[in-house]
């Protein structure tokens, strides 16, 4: 059994529609994966009825963006017993105008400080809720640019960049704990300042951790020393968006038994 619990759509900044990214998850042999939609709930439902036409199982789920010593830090939620929280739907529909208007005043700051061309037009009717993923290609289409080019100009030392949330990362986790969510640490190698990631798992109230994750930056030994630790089962995403940005899904996964803990809590 393959499990891949951290994945996207077009409903925030994957390439790919719901149907495309199960097409691709059974081409891959993935059986069970969770869709993670940056801040966004909208695909859940769709996902999971296309799904099953393929006898795949889909996890509903949502990616919480949250800020923690100045520095993005992402929150893997996923839904227990398969239902969406009315907090998060809420929390979601609100989400979306923020993120609209970040996006158009971050694009028009690349225009204003570097001279780049965009389409404000364009890009806010790309998908439903527009992240720093969504800028990056609008950049790199409108601009002839490869991805690894485009990438500075949305980076937080960018004088374009302007946060998508002021939520701290404490104040995140007990939020998605107070809507009865699987709370899971997202990717904690990417963090730049490593020391974080055991102040944040310091608080007590995390469920889990991917400690397989898709990135040479990863040490999945050490991660997994740092969830026995701080008493946080142990999970993996491939953070698929559809496009070379960053892996395939199924390229990181849990095996049945590694994803027993994680069924449980879920409820499924």
């Amino acid at each position: 059994m393959k499990v891949d619990l951290h994945n996207h759509t077009n409903y925030s900044d994957g390439v790919l529609s719901p149907r495309e990214l199960v097409n691709r998850a059974k081409q891959n042999g993935v059986d069970i994966f969770a869709l993670t939609d940056h801040d966004s709930v909208f695909g859940d439902d769709e996902i999971v009825e296309i799904a099953k036409e393929e006898g795949i199982k889909v996890i509903k789920g949502m990616e919480l963006s949250t800020i923690y010593d100045g520095e993005p830090v992402h929150i893997v939620a996923l839904f227990k017993n398969n239902i969406i929280p009315e907090g998060i739907l809420k929390y979601s529909h609100d989400f979306i105008l923020k993120r609209k208007e970040r996006a158009i005043n971050m694009t028009l700051n690349i225009n204003k400080y570097y001279g780049l061309n965009v389409d404000v037009d364009e890009l806010v009717n790309e998908c439903t809720v527009i992240t720093r993923g969504n800028i990056l290609r609008h950049v790199a289409r409108h601009n002839n640019m490869t991805f690894e080019e485009a990438t500075k100009y949305i980076l937080p030392d960018s004088k374009a960049y302007i946060p998508s949330t002021n939520m701290d990362t404490i104040e995140g986790i007990k939020f998605l704990k107070e809507n009865d969510c699987i709370a899971i640490f997202a990717h904690p190698c990417l963090l730049k300042k490593q020391e974080n990631v055991e102040n944040i798992l310091s608080c007590g109230i995390l469920d889990g951790m991917e400690v397989r994750y898709p990135s040479r930056k990863n040490d999945e030994n050490h991660f997994r020393e740092l969830a026995k630790k701080y008493n946080v089962f142990p999970s993996a995403g491939s953070d698929c968006h559809g496009d070379s940005t960053h892996a395939d899904i199924g390229t990181c996964t849990l095996d049945s038994d590694e994803f027993e803990i994680i069924r449980k809590k879920l409820m499924l």
